[in-house]
């Protein structure tokens, strides 16, 4: 049932339309499973950024709360120490070391204190968190980095003190 004058060689791949629509399907296939997968990545990214935002501004908040009640110990102690200080001895010193962790959820922070507040503070998120201290003793207000810290009461200067360990 062969036409007369044609060969098999004489048809063209380009007039072959045999299993077009197996392969069209396939292709349409990936494209619809590509925009749905990129949707669920778009909004779960959302979904995990504010979650990190979240979990951040909470960690300051119990940090902050670490540092407070480590000021305040040293404050109790360094006038404690002042009460119990023999007359012509040298100037009493204590130092209250804290160890908080270098980041949080993955992200490094600032802590201030001063005589009112301790402070903590992140860029990326933007967050603050700020916890009253009531110490008694002058605090010297100052600046360091997320970490190991230490509170220091100078009996000369009669001032708290904190630094970075």
């Amino acid at each position: 049932m062969r036409e007369r004058g044609r060969s098999d060689g004489d048809r063209s791949l380009r007039t072959d339309e045999r299993a077009v629509s197996v392969t069209v399907g396939y292709v349409l296939t990936l494209a619809i499973g590509a925009v749905l997968l990129s949707g669920v990545v778009i909004g779960i990214g959302g979904v995990v950024d504010s979650q990190t935002d979240r979990v951040v501004r909470g960690d300051l908040a119990v940090v902050g709360q670490t540092a407070v009640a480590n000021l305040e110990s040293a404050d109790r102690l360094a006038r404690a120490a002042d009460v119990d200080h023999p007359p012509g001895a040298g100037d009493p010193t204590v130092a209250v070391d804290v160890d908080l962790p270098d980041r949080i959820a993955g992200r490094p922070y600032r802590i201030a204190v001063d005589n009112q507040s301790v402070t903590l503070r992140t860029d990326d998120p933007e967050a603050v968190a700020e916890i009253p201290h009531v110490a008694n003793l002058s605090v010297e207000s100052s600046r360091v980095r997320g970490g190991p810290i230490r509170f220091r009461y100078n009996g000369s200067t009669e001032r708290l003190e904190v630094t970075e360990q």
